[in-house]
């Protein structure tokens, strides 16, 4: 399985601010969601545009505000900008011969917001109930961009946001070289500068969103710095140095180094790829790995494929990581913010096979 990612990542180098769906948008400008997504929520080039640009719908912005409020300075929703998101499950597994059948109904709920609070400033935020737990702020931000091309992102978001949002995928396997080790590239507090020059840097307190300790939100001075530089041919290249104490209070350094790429094969059909490694202290701790995806979509119908693959040497912590997968799902759209889908995954070490049937709808 790795070798399929090794001759793809081979071929590109020889080649060469995200957010879930809110239709909220939609009600604010009255149009239909496929403006800005090929098939929820998976975004189009146009909602890829509104999206980077801060949500401002050029020539329609001012329908998403009170007018008349006689302050050229103040610009206040006329409709409070809320969106849900619902996802349930049915699901068959099976490992070592042994079968489990379980309704993860709900899986997640999500209350979702967003907007443009002017030409200068944008913000993005979600509560989700997940898997039975206590609510929770992930994404939770603010976007400043007073001149072209520069801009501040400030709150909770993801790291991997630089490459391939993972709020956006299609299939609900998971970009799973983003989630492992002492340095995921998931939820993180800190900031993100961007630049004219395709060029995004960012700091991070780099210890998750968890809870505050003595109101602090790192409990040490440590943090992690990394940054995303945007190439020819629609890669990419992304880099990564943190510095954090383990259990016994010892420095861990880690690196990271990757190559992300996609390819829009037809107007329905994207090539996906990234390639990702590192390693923490010295390259005996080392991994690498990655995930190749191809996404279909001709409404009312979408087809995804993706590929995980997580390699480490013998003596390396990540070794335990290790991985290979392959899930497969179809998607049908009844309505634009509703889908009915059913994946197949299927996990090579150790063997086990997951089926899930499910519903997924926003409004």
């Amino acid at each position: 399985m790795w070798s399929v990612l090794a001759l793809a990542a081979v071929g590109l180098l020889c080649t060469t601010s995200s957010a879930d769906a809110i239709p909220a948008f939609a009600r604010q400008y009255g149009l239909s969601c496929a403006t800005c997504h090929a098939a929820f929520p998976k975004l189009n080039a146009f909602g890829q545009q509104f999206s980077a640009h801060g949500y401002i719908f050029e020539g329609m912005q001012e329908k998403a505000y009170v007018p008349n409020t006689g302050d050229e300075q103040l610009n206040l929703f006329e409709r409070v900008p809320l969106g849900f998101r619902f996802q349930q499950w049915m699901e068959v597994r099976t490992q070592q011969r042994r079968w489990r059948y379980d309704l993860k109904a709900p899986w997640a709920v999500k209350l979702l917001t967003g907007g443009a609070l002017g030409r200068a400033a944008s913000l993005y935020a979600y509560v989700i109930f997940e898997q039975g737990e206590a609510p929770l702020f992930e994404d939770a931000w603010v976007h400043l961009h007073p001149w072209e091309g520069w801009g501040v992102q400030l709150g909770q978001f993801q790291l991997c946001d630089l490459m391939f949002p993972r709020e956006l995928r299609l299939t609900r396997s998971d970009y799973r070289i983003y989630t492992i080790g002492r340095f995921p590239l998931t939820y993180q507090r800190g900031f993100i500068l961007s630049t004219p020059l395709e060029l995004s840097v960012g700091v991070v307190n780099g210890n998750g969103i968890g809870e505050y300790v003595d109101g602090d939100a790192d409990p040490d001075n440590r943090k992690v710095f990394f940054g995303h530089l945007g190439l020819p041919l629609n890669a990419g290249l992304f880099g990564l140095y943190g510095e954090m104490p383990d259990t016994a209070g010892a420095l861990i350094r880690g690196y990271r180094i990757g190559v992300d790429w996609r390819w829009m094969v037809t107007d329905n059909a994207e090539l996906f790829l990234q390639a990702l490694g590192g390693y923490d202290n010295s390259r005996t701790h080392a991994f690498y790995g990655g995930f190749l995806g191809v996404d279909y979509t001709d409404f009312p119908h979408a087809v995804a494929l993706l590929v995980n693959a997580i390699e480490a040497p013998k003596d390396s912590f990540y070794r335990s990581f290790r991985q290979q997968s392959v899930a497969v799902q179809y998607s049908y759209y009844p309505y634009r913010n509703v889908r009915l889908l059913a994946e197949l995954e299927h996990d090579f070490s150790p063997a086990a096979t997951r089926l899930t049937l499910g519903v997924d709808f926003a409004y």
